[in-house]
């Protein structure tokens, strides 16, 4: 298997285990300490631990979280995805409270992998269509 075959398996491991089923454990073997995240949001941490803290707020926020893989594509230490999270709003999601409603939106990745482990991540997310299902925007 090629490096980039394995980085391929690695961030479907990663989506299915640390993103869709909350496994915050495997983090730190599978993102580099030196980690950094060069889309993030105003408040949230660019690092290793930020990667924890986002992850753990969705789960808070969104109930019966479900990620389906619509592309996964390698090319050398790069990996891209791009995903349909949905989801149920029922806990506070940004300063939103929770609506009850059912939410749909996607996500496009782009990690580069050092030695086998993220080292900096980019993205892009539909965050326009989540906050209008969430009742922020109408």
């Amino acid at each position: 298997m090629s490096i980039q075959e394995s980085n391929v398996n690695r961030m479907r491991f990663f989506v299915e285990q640390v993103q869709e089923r909350g496994r915050l454990e495997l983090i730190e073997g599978l993102v580099r300490p030196e980690f950094r995240n060069r889309t993030v949001e105003p408040g949230q941490l660019d690092d290793r631990a930020g990667i924890g803290e986002t992850v753990a707020a969705m789960h808070e926020a969104f109930s019966d979280l479900r990620i389906e893989i619509l592309h996964c594509v390698g090319d050398g230490e790069f990996v891209a995805t791009h995903k349909l999270f949905r989801a149920r709003h029922t806990g506070p999601w940004f300063g939103r409270q929770p609506s009850g409603n059912p939410v749909e939106f996607r996500v496009m990745d782009l990690v580069r992998y050092r030695d086998g482990q993220w080292d900096e991540h980019w993205a892009v997310a539909d965050a326009i269509s989540l906050l209008r299902q969430t009742g922020a925007l109408s």
